[in-house]
């Protein structure tokens, strides 16, 4: 999707807080959803690779988990024990329904969002514990422009298996999008928690924090570990860079350091 010429730098730079990102299962899904926020329209991203082969067969528990800020932009874990752990639900999952599932994301690519919708429905009657069909629900909901609707879903998708850090990724940026920004921070810690390497939680976490929290330095942090793992992202340096201008007008001291930590 593209920015509209008109818009105001910083205007333009909301717009990219708004791209919800697909959940699936074994495949890439359906383009990223429409916004209702007039003035963020979304900014198309590429979905990371794990995001696009997401299976939810798994309920795993993160007791250890520290959803404070500095403690997450400073952790360079790169593992997603919800993906690593995932093998471990597949086994107890009947192959009729692992073969809807992946009808239902075709279905879901092809924007056919009534088929999908059905298909998931009935994956979910025979295995409700299956997390990611109420994420793809939601997702289709979000196209439909139906936000309260998919923000049930996300729920639903949360008390299966709250472990899953992709529901929680979107369900932050739906509350970010109804100004509730301390729970969308919130919910980007928690995917962070899950996943601290997420690349679409860390670079929307560091736009809300910049843009809507006011805290620049921390704001900075994501950045960094966003660029760690996007490098070639040339508008989240420029995004990097504006911050870092921010923080030395606002008298604040910069960290002397390129990798998130500090």
């Amino acid at each position: 999707m593209r920015f509209i010429k008109s818009l105001s730098t910083s205007t333009k730079r909301q717009s990219a807080f708004i791209a919800l990102f697909c959940v699936t299962f074994l495949a890439s899904c359906s383009t990223a959803p429409k916004s209702n926020d007039a003035n963020t329209p979304s900014r198309a991203a590429s979905p990371d690779a794990a995001e696009q082969r997401i299976v939810d067969m798994v309920n795993i528990t993160n007791k250890d988990a520290n959803t404070t800020l500095a403690a997450i932009a400073d952790k360079q874990d790169q593992r997603n024990l919800y993906l690593e752990q995932a093998s471990l639900r597949l086994s107890e999952v009947p192959a009729a329904v692992l073969a809807q599932y992946q009808q239902a994301i075709n279905a879901m690519k092809n924007q056919q969002w009534q088929n999908a919708n059905g298909l998931f429905d009935n994956v979910i009657a025979a295995q409700p514990q299956l997390s990611g069909a109420y994420v793809n629900k939601a997702i289709i909901a979000i196209n439909q422009q139906a936000f309260d609707q998919a923000d049930a879903l996300l729920e639903q998708a949360i008390k299966a298996n709250s472990s899953n850090p992709y529901a929680h990724q979107i369900k932050a940026n739906l509350a970010r999008q109804q100004g509730q920004y301390a729970q969308a921070e919130q919910g980007y810690l928690t995917a962070l928690a899950l996943w601290p390497q997420y690349p679409q939680a860390q670079i929307n976490l560091a736009m809300l924090l910049e843009l809507y929290r006011g805290k620049l330095l921390q704001a900075r942090q994501f950045y960094l570990a966003y660029l760690a793992n996007q490098p070639d992202d040339e508008q989240a340096k420029r995004w990097l860079a504006g911050v870092e201008i921010k923080i030395q007008r606002a008298g604040l001291t910069l960290p002397d350091n390129t990798n998130g930590a500090g």
